[in-house]
């Protein structure tokens, strides 16, 4: 199935989404794979099996792709042969994400990563049609000692590179490694700094993870599909209208949800919660949005629903008033 109207995609890592082919060139240029171990045995690295259900697990595909982002020539690529993936593919808007402090193993500072990243954004929005953002992905690591310091000079570095690009920031990672409530005084900083951020919350971790991050000042959470075993905080999302960043396929792959049809997604939208739909990963995940829309349509959602999603999505962004507006008026003019 092939969507027409225009796509917006709002939570999508680098890392986890490069394009399978331009990723396997790059990788035989590195060293980092053999010509005669094959396409498909790379393929395997990059892609999580049909069985996958925990996110420590799912994680595990980003190895290879992280070791052959650490230049910024690979990191320039990456970003620009994803965004003429997705230009292709009928996106209007992307926002994409990647924390920088995982790219500098080869002696690439997180400037440096930034900025790279942002010149393959740019190349692309020259090329094509597609507009496109970025967020910087504070993470929650344990056993990394300078994770914290790391984690406040990645949100500082976006605020600097606000006016290039960088639309806001984010929390990721295994997110039962480190209580939510770790990361308090770390998103009184973003707030400091007029940072608008998402938050992962309610993957891996429970509904209080949700109500946390909402506390702290996130207007969109990344997954939150535990929130579902909280009425309070149900109520409170919908209260607050804070938008969901929900990835269908990843949730089932990450065990977020046990199957597709114990997924939250229509309970929320028809509460009245903003919901929206990614891909997440979608080379980890081998999806893309238009596959994300079929898998939906299995739980009985339509066209209007895509388009009402695609709007919450356009609604969501973070980008300035008069940008979103015209983006939000692109997708509405096919409802």
């Amino acid at each position: 199935m092939t969507i027409s109207f225009p796509k917006v995609e709002l939570h999508l890592h680098l890392d986890g989404s490069l394009v399978l082919e331009d990723a396997w060139q790059m990788a035989l240029q590195q060293g980092l794979v053999r010509q005669e171990d094959g396409f498909e045995s790379f393929r395997r690295r990059m892609q999580v099996p049909s069985d996958c259900r925990s996110l420590s697990a799912y994680l595990q595909c980003f190895t290879l792709a992280d070791a052959m982002l650490q230049t910024a020539p690979a990191l320039e690529r990456a970003a620009y042969r994803l965004l003429l993936q997705l230009s292709r593919e009928g996106t209007a808007y992307a926002e994409i994400r990647f924390a920088p402090q995982l790219h500098c193993q080869n002696g690439l500072t997180m400037e440096q990563a930034v900025q790279a990243v942002l010149r393959g954004v740019k190349k692309a929005e020259k090329e094509t049609d597609i507009l496109a953002r970025v967020l910087l992905c504070a993470m929650v690591i344990t056993g990394q000692p300078d994770v914290d310091r790391q984690n406040e000079r990645t949100f500082r570095i976006a605020a600097e590179y606000r006016s290039e690009g960088i639309a806001g920031v984010d929390l990721a990672g295994a997110e039962t490694a480190r209580p939510m409530e770790d990361f308090r005084g770390l998103f009184r900083i973003a707030q400091s700094l007029g940072l608008p951020f998402t938050i992962h919350a309610g993957e891996a971790g429970g509904p209080e993870n949700v109500r946390l991050a909402v506390e702290f000042g996130a207007r969109r959470i990344g997954h939150g599909c535990s929130a579902i075993r909280s009425p309070a905080v149900m109520d409170l999302l919908k209260r607050e209208q804070i938008t969901l960043e929900m990835c269908p396929t990843s949730n089932l792959q990450t065990g977020a949800v046990a199957s597709l049809e114990e997924h939250p997604i229509r309970r929320f939208a028809e509460y009245g919660i903003p919901v929206t739909v990614n891909t997440d990963d979608r080379t980890c995940s081998g999806t893309t949005l238009d596959r994300e829309y079929e898998t939906i349509m299995r739980l009985g959602f339509r066209k209007n629903d895509l388009l009402r999603f695609n709007c919450n999505a356009a609604k969501a962004a973070f980008l300035p008033e008069k940008e979103k507006a015209a983006l939000l008026a692109r997708v509405e003019a096919w409802r």
